[in-house]
């Protein structure tokens, strides 16, 4: 069928442009995508005006404002697609109630998705208020998710040998490497540049400070050399999907990709590197980010232990 194709995540997708908007349905298998393609109309919408619809406006609005964002781009698209091609959203937007939308947001039990839906919805009433489609903003009275997450802290020495003698069963062994030597965070993996003088930059976006230098060992540049062009081809939620799922394996469990990132400053910390040195290499603004938040310390973890089981990965500092 003309539009659909099949997405590298696996999943299926239909785009079809009307009127300079894209529309954009993804469902998991071709048989739901059909389905979903036949429900959907993009003239009318059980009855209402289409162009009047949730669902309709917050498509128009991610086109407008969040398309081809390099941070947000994509997971705007999914969340859009994923959590409100459903009835509620194909209404027109005068009839949902602040109530609908509280209960929706807090059946979410994800937190980055819930922080996605709740942005999205105040964005798309924002948009309608300004087109006149709405007397009120009744978004103005929606609670915003509470973070319910852990916090983040690093591998222990007897999980990173876990980690480091399985990666061969993984198909992301090169990423995994990758968080634990540069402490580059997920979106920024997109973003890296392996300089000759076994030096990477990471063009980060995420505060003043996030556009680094890191060191990296001989090594490891050949390793990167030889198949950085085949990495971090998917979205950065699929690594961390795929990373828990490894992990799981390994029996290690209530800890995230991003965990990657404590574990590389608390091994800076474990191999001497200066204080401002270790911010740098992480990117954060200020020193208090990188030793009260980042580094997990451990009083029977020493420097040989360190070098022992990463070999010569880490440069010398």
């Amino acid at each position: 069928m003309k539009n659909i194709r099949k997405r590298v995540d696996g999943r299926w997708e239909y785009r079809k442009m009307k009127n300079k908007t894209t529309y954009s349905i993804i469902r998991n298998t071709q048989k739901e995508l059909l389905k979903a393609i036949k429900q959907f109309s993009v003239g009318k919408t059980a009855g209402q005006t289409t162009n009047k619809s949730f669902y309709f406006l917050a498509t128009e609005w991610y086109n407008l404002f969040k398309k081809d964002q390099i941070k947000t781009d994509i997971r705007y698209s999914q969340v859009i697609n994923s959590k409100f091609d459903i009835n509620l959203f194909h209404v027109n937007i005068n009839k949902i109630t602040i109530d609908e939308l509280q209960y929706f947001l807090n059946s979410i039990k994800e937190h980055r998705t819930a922080k996605y839906v709740y942005h999205i919805i105040k964005g798309v009433f924002k948009y309608a208020l300004q087109k006149d489609l709405i007397k009120k903003d009744i978004s103005q009275f929606l609670q915003a998710p509470k973070n319910k997450g852990k916090k983040g802290e690093a591998f222990t020495l007897e999980e990173q040998k876990l980690i480091i003698h399985n990666l061969d069963k993984t198909s992301i062994k090169y990423e995994i490497l990758f968080y634990l030597l540069t402490g580059c965070r997920r979106e920024e993996a997109k973003n890296v540049k392996i300089l000759p003088n076994n030096t990477i930059f990471i063009d980060g976006t995420k505060t003043a400070s996030a556009r680094r230098y890191v060191k990296i060992s001989p090594a490891f540049k050949t390793i990167l050399d030889e198949h950085f062009d085949e990495m971090f081809q998917l979205h950065s939620d699929i690594y961390s999907r795929y990373f828990k799922n490894f992990i799981n394996s390994l029996g290690i469990y209530g800890k995230t990709l991003h965990d990657l990132r404590h574990t590389f400053s608390t091994n800076l910390y474990y191999l001497g590197v200066p204080d401002k040195e270790r911010q740098y290499y992480m990117g954060h603004a200020s020193i208090v980010m990188t030793n009260d938040i980042y580094t997990t310390l451990d009083p029977n973890i020493t420097k040989e232990d360190i070098l022992k089981l990463y070999n010569n990965l880490y440069p010398e500092f």
